[in-house]
């Protein structure tokens, strides 16, 4: 998979939906009826939907035909942008990698500050060159070394090098077409369309 990248053109797009899925096995007891639920950490997928619209010129079209194309159905991918972050001091970086996939140490950030608030989000490099997009579940404040463990979800699905450089700024998802192609809607001279999108994992 190839990463290509959206045309620098934000105002012809908007994001209509984002979607988390959380996969799990619920077991009930037929003596009790009460349910048991297993999760399946790291296995969570993010889909989410956008629409192309008001593409009004050739040449407008022309740049998003190019990235349509370039996406080769489902086989390509690129980053779907979050609302960025603004937070004082430097992107944190992975701490030991150690963590229990719902939580990541992290430090070199600016000391005794809250560098993100529950809901934000943040996007995780991993070893296999793959990206985990993680939403915060409580605030992200550091210690007098500049130090903090990030809570969040979903799981990560592996375990990030040491001194990996997290994205806090401009967080994105890594995503694919979940459409075998794509299919430009035309009226009066004015184009747009829809993408599904799934996490590329």
């Amino acid at each position: 998979m190839t990463e290509v990248y959206l045309p620098d053109d934000p105002g012809a797009w908007e994001m209509t939906s984002l979607d988390l899925s959380v996969p799990g096995q619920q077991n009930r007891s037929i003596w009790t009826g009460r349910r048991q639920i297993i999760g399946l950490p790291g296995a969570e997928v993010w889909a989410a939907r956008i629409s192309i619209v008001d593409i009004t010129t050739e040449e407008q079209e022309r740049a998003w035909r190019a990235f349509l194309l370039s996406l080769r159905g489902q086989q390509n991918w690129f980053r779907l942008p979050l609302p960025c972050n603004r937070h004082y001091g430097p992107k944190p970086l992975v701490n030991a990698a150690t963590g229990d996939g719902y939580s990541l140490p992290l430090d070199g950030m600016a000391p005794s500050t809250r560098i993100l608030r529950a809901g934000q989000f943040m996007t995780v490099p991993l070893p296999s060159g793959h990206w985990r997009t993680v939403g915060l579940t409580a605030d992200l404040i550091t210690n007098s070394s500049g130090q903090a463990t990030a809570q969040f979800e979903p799981a990560l699905n592996e375990v990030p090098a040491d001194n990996a450089v997290v994205e806090t700024g401009d967080p994105f998802i890594p995503v694919s077409n979940a459409d075998a192609g794509f299919s430009l809607a035309y009226s009066q001279a004015v184009s747009g369309t829809e993408l599904s999108l799934v996490e590329n994992l």
